[in-house]
């Protein structure tokens, strides 16, 4: 069962600061590949083209690693919040791995820790889809 990851490559102030995001494999055996990394011209955009690229490959078993993010802003929960959408419309799912307690803080007062899935780890992201199978 293989996985795939979106990963920022370095911390900035918010996702919407980015323009880059590094693609990755996770395979059955917790092996992590770096497949690409995807560049956008439009800020704010690259969690969308990420995930996109990702649905038209036929790859659905999504997760964001929040392991670099040190702060979230609303801009950044719609990011989220439309990657996630994405992800459900085309029959996949994403989910998050790595908050920090601030953003998890974030998740639980906005109540989106009761739409979308937060894990600790990549490898417990992982194991959420192994028992959907």
């Amino acid at each position: 069962m293989d996985v795939w990851i979106f990963r920022y490559p370095e911390p900035r102030e918010s996702l919407g600061a980015a323009r880059q995001v590094v693609v990755l494999q996770l395979t059955a055996a917790g092996e992590e590949t770096e497949l690409e990394v995807l560049e956008v011209e439009t800020r704010g955009r690259t969690l969308d083209v990420a995930v996109q690229s990702q649905i038209e490959k036929g790859r659905s078993r999504l997760i964001l690693d929040l392991i670099h993010e040190k702060h979230m802003d609303s801009s950044d929960l719609a990011q989220i919040l439309g990657a996630f959408k994405q992800a459900g419309e085309s029959g996949g799912e994403l989910v998050i791995a790595n908050p920090n307690a601030k953003i998890q803080e974030i998740f639980r007062i906005t109540r989106l820790e009761h739409v979308m899935a937060l894990f600790d780890s990549v490898q417990a992201a992982a194991d959420h889809f192994k028992g959907s199978e």
